[in-house]
């Protein structure tokens, strides 16, 4: 993640952020199928993280987010990274997937 990017989440929030990336190349791994985004934001403008560069992009057109579009957004995406929304997101996908052997 861009340095700038870091100083406005905060370096927990950053973090936090690589975590996702890890859980989505670990259930690749775990369950075979691939899933490259993180949704950071669902309403309106879908907003997510690439897992593949951990870039934080527009799901629209894949183009990643401009610094001003970042400052502009950064609030809603620290409220949904904070209050578990984007965690639940990916729990809610993970149990659509049959583990090995089901």
């Amino acid at each position: 993640m861009e340095r700038e990017f870091r100083k406005i989440l905060g370096e927990d929030l950053a973090n936090y952020l690589e975590l996702m990336r890890a859980k989505l190349a670990f259930a690749e791994e775990l369950y075979g199928i691939k899933m490259n985004y993180v949704p950071l934001i669902t309403d309106g403008e879908i907003v997510v993280l690439d897992k593949n560069d951990g870039k934080i992009k527009w799901l629209k057109t894949k183009r990643p987010l401009t610094l001003d579009e970042f400052k502009s957004l950064a609030d809603k995406i620290k409220e949904n990274l904070e209050s578990g929304f984007v965690e639940m997101l990916l729990a809610m996908n993970m149990s659509c997937i049959h583990g090995p052997g089901e």
